[in-house]
């Protein structure tokens, strides 16, 4: 299969390493051009602009920070729409706006054109395996025909309903999540404060009925560590509650818990913890307890 790929930071570099080394033929477009020459060393083909990738590569895979970048790479002087031609399938794996998101498929339709929204989900180490959560929404022939493809980077790949729905289900998968590591995050933090070893309580925790990804996977590999490094950035995922937040208020429902929790994740962004990992929420956290979660050691600095 010859597929595109536009957006090669974290999740898009990877995702075009991931389908090189699957033989999968690539080509690649970014404004930064340090990303593509470096795909370009791996076997990419650099394209000059979405709308010369798309009319060279069937599959075009969009991995942009929002949907009015998406948008913008539709439309533009030299956008996808350019190039795209009705045998083309349009996959978007941004994070986007569910409501947005059916617009531009509207769009797109009234041309002829098709598109499918497939987020991802595991961050940048399942990227680098290929066993990404991949969530499609658009109708269920694109997504038989597009599996293949989404096979080489994706594990569990679920269809789960009309354009939208792949994008919507991703906001309230990540509003779970982020709820669920700020909840443990200050659990932690309060064992730690009452002289508790951070190292014995995970044992406890993932042994038992409080366990989730974030105890079993970001504590001990990123906090106890205290390896922050970037995957997922904080940032986006207040972008990402922000979608799931607006969609309630939509449908005009309360999110008691979620709400709570949201108003975490903005203190941590508003104190500038934007640009670091979505796991610098801990780091907040820790902060308003006095107390630093690390293996091996309990610090307690009042």
């Amino acid at each position: 299969m010859r597929v595109g790929i536009i957006g090669l930071g974290n999740m898009g570099g990877r995702i075009a390493t991931r389908l090189l080394k699957q033989g999968v033929e690539v080509g690649v477009f970014d404004v930064n051009k340090d990303f593509v020459q470096a795909l370009v060393g791996l076997g990419a083909t650099e394209a000059e602009s979405p709308a010369d990738l798309a009319s060279k590569f069937p599959y075009v895979i969009t991995v942009l920070p929002n949907v009015f970048i998406v948008k913008e790479i539709l439309t533009g002087q030299e956008g996808l729409m350019k190039g795209l031609r009705p045998n083309s399938l349009l996959i978007d794996m941004t994070t986007s706006i569910p409501s947005v998101t059916k617009e531009l498929h509207a769009m797109l339709a009234a041309e002829g054109l098709r598109m499918i929204d497939a987020p991802v989900s595991g961050g940048v180490k399942k990227a680098e395996d290929g066993t990404l959560s991949i969530m499609v929404g658009g109708e269920e022939d694109h997504f038989e025909e597009v599996k293949p493809l989404l096979s080489h980077i994706g594990q569990n790949i679920i269809h789960v309903g009309e354009i939208g729905a792949g994008h919507t289900i991703k906001a309230l998968n990540n509003m779970i999540s982020a709820t669920t590591l700020a909840a443990t995050g200050e659990a932690m933090a309060l064992g730690v404060k009452l002289g508790l070893d951070p190292s014995k309580m995970l044992d406890v925790i993932n042994s038992s009925t409080g366990r989730s990804f974030s105890s079993d996977f970001k504590f001990p590999t990123q906090v106890l560590t205290r390896n922050f490094e970037v995957g997922f950035t904080l940032d986006l995922m207040v972008k990402d509650l922000k979608i799931a937040m607006n969609m309630a208020e939509e449908e005009k429902v309360p999110m008691f818990i979620s709400s709570a929790s949201f108003q975490l994740w903005k203190q941590a962004w508003s104190n500038g913890k934007g640009n670091e990992d979505h796991t610098a929420i801990v780091k907040q956290i820790e902060e308003m307890f006095d107390v630093e979660i690390r293996e091996k050691s309990i610090s307690v600095t009042r």
